[in-house]
């Protein structure tokens, strides 16, 4: 049997994906119907998604989770899906949420855990931002595409250094007119049509990994 654990934010959550409950959801239905047809694939999904949460919430809760559903005899994927919420800027503070450093630090060190229990680890990176909505204080918060591309840089760095498998959804939806894929509330969180995205982006990399076709 095979466990899918999907740890990330608000977005792997599925904020705004009204119709769809987000990428997530869609790729526990389709593995799903994989199974329906197929009875050798069976597989349990758990979304770990947390809305607002950053790598250093994931540090403090990833042993936990995955102790009360890992058991020997699964075969693991693990999919992070981390940084929006690391790389938000604190004008008041003059600092990032989670600074670069210990947002790298975070990653290294649950990923050293992850590949304990299984080398089939995937980093979903972060999606860009309407700097229109975001540019100035909200919530204490800004965010500029500035910034997640320079955390983009680290999660890229973390996934060859452990050679797990990184997933670009950000190039997906700036070739794709990401401004048309994210809510005009705030310019962050992905649409119907963008969570559809970011599934059709993840799905493949997940079946490979599960040896699924």
């Amino acid at each position: 049997m095979a466990v899918i654990y999907s740890f990330g934010d608000s977005i792997t959550y599925g904020a705004w994906g009204i119709k769809s409950s987000g990428w997530a959801t869609l790729l526990r239905q389709h593995l799903d119907e994989l199974q329906e047809k197929n009875p050798d694939y069976y597989a349990l999904f758990y979304n770990l998604g947390i809305p607002g949460e950053t790598t250093a919430g994931l540090v403090k809760r990833f042993e936990n989770e995955t102790r009360a559903r890992v058991r020997e005899t699964d075969k693991a994927v693990f999919i992070f899906a981390f940084g929006a919420n690391d790389a938000a800027f604190l004008p008041l503070e003059n600092k990032f949420r989670v600074s670069k450093e210990e947002f790298e630090k975070n990653l290294t060190s649950v990923l050293e855990k992850a590949s304990q229990i299984s080398e089939k680890i995937i980093i979903v990176n972060i999606l860009p931002v309407v700097e229109a909505l975001n540019s100035q204080p909200r919530n204490g918060k800004t965010r500029l595409n500035i910034y997640m591309q320079e955390y983009n840089g680290i999660l890229e760095s973390v996934a060859k250094k452990f050679n797990s498998s990184f997933i670009d959804v950000h190039s997906v939806f700036m070739k794709k007119g990401y401004e048309t894929l994210l809510i005009p509330e705030d310019g962050l969180h992905p649409n119907d049509v963008g969570h559809e995205i970011m599934f059709d982006t993840i799905k493949p990399i997940v079946q490979k990994l599960l040896g699924w076709s």
